[in-house]
């Protein structure tokens, strides 16, 4: 691994939301995107696939999460195939929720918000699609296929051609599929320049795309480059979250080993950033005030 850069192996685990009402959110995290319920109170509801937690939803909030606010624009489940994408799309479409979909050649996704404004992709990772990355003088960034086909990587995904890979026989799993995973989580940003500087200066985050022009910015690892993200799409538009709003409490980053962990609170430290040790876990934030979870991996 090379010096002070986080392992391929790190991955992010339970993603903590705000919401204004618990069973208000379970009509699209459990009966809509098929999450199942694996614990639940008054305060809280764990949510998640495989025997493995991927969100808590944390009742109190008192609002919605305002449109344009910098706090999250979504968190994204990933999914290993593509027919588990389709099914997906075939409970969004059944709900009668509004749903997008588009196709960013590096992948194929679908967004939906809760009822609190909690942003949501389910995401189906096509790499083989993907040649590579251009970069013009001005910033401007284009895809390009492995066909050689240039793409702006923001175009409309085929929601009938999708869901044509379920067959003629007319069943849809109703379940999250067993595999899938919290892939990336993307927030809306004041100063991305400055945050980068954290996730990778601190953390040890590989940057990716770092783009004004594009108006976005993302970090990851040398296996999932696009792990964590800001965009500066809202411009002069973007606003700070009311009080008591919904949207993102924290999120997790699992880190491979003991002594990759004991590394990176060595450098939190070092760099001043504000933190504390909670059984056994290391919680900070970055210099927008979004709030991570450090623990080592288990299994």
């Amino acid at each position: 691994m090379d010096e002070g850069l986080l392992s391929q192996a790190t991955r992010l685990g339970p993603v903590h939301l705000r919401v204004t009402d618990i069973p208000a959110a379970l009509t699209v995290w459990r009966d809509t995107l098929g999450l199942a319920l694996v614990n639940e109170d008054d305060a809280t509801a764990k949510l998640g696939a495989g025997g493995r937690t991927l969100i808590v939803l944390h009742a109190g909030a008192q609002t919605p999460l305002p449109q344009k606010s910098r706090d999250l624009f979504h968190v994204a489940i990933h999914v290993t195939s593509r027919r588990d994408l389709a099914h997906a799309a075939a409970r969004l479409k059944a709900s009668g929720l509004r749903f997008s979909a588009q196709d960013h050649l590096v992948s194929e996704s679908l967004y939906v918000s809760d009822p609190s404004g909690n942003g949501i992709e389910i995401c189906f990772d096509t790499p083989e699609r993907f040649l590579r990355r251009e970069v013009s003088a001005d910033g401007r960034v284009t895809l390009i296929a492995a066909d050689g086909s240039a793409h702006s990587g923001l175009e409309p995904l085929d929601v009938p051609g999708l869901l044509r890979d379920l067959g003629n026989s007319g069943h849809v799993e109703q379940r999250m599929a067993a595999d899938a995973f919290i892939g990336h989580i993307h927030m809306r940003a004041r100063a991305p320049e400055t945050l980068m500087e954290f996730y990778v200066g601190v953390l040890g985050f590989r940057p990716h795309i770092q783009s004004r022009t594009f108006g976005m910015f993302d970090c990851g690892t040398a296996r999932r480059a696009h792990m964590i993200a800001f965009n500066i799409w809202a411009r002069d538009e973007l606003r700070e979250p009311p009080p008591g709003a919904a949207g993102l409490d924290l999120f997790t980053v699992e880190l491979a080993s003991a002594e990759e962990f004991a590394a990176v609170a060595l450098r939190l430290d070092a760099a001043n950033a504000p933190s504390k040790k909670v059984n056994g876990a290391v919680e900070t934030a970055d210099p927008e005030g979004n709030r991570l979870r450090l623990v080592v991996q288990e299994g």
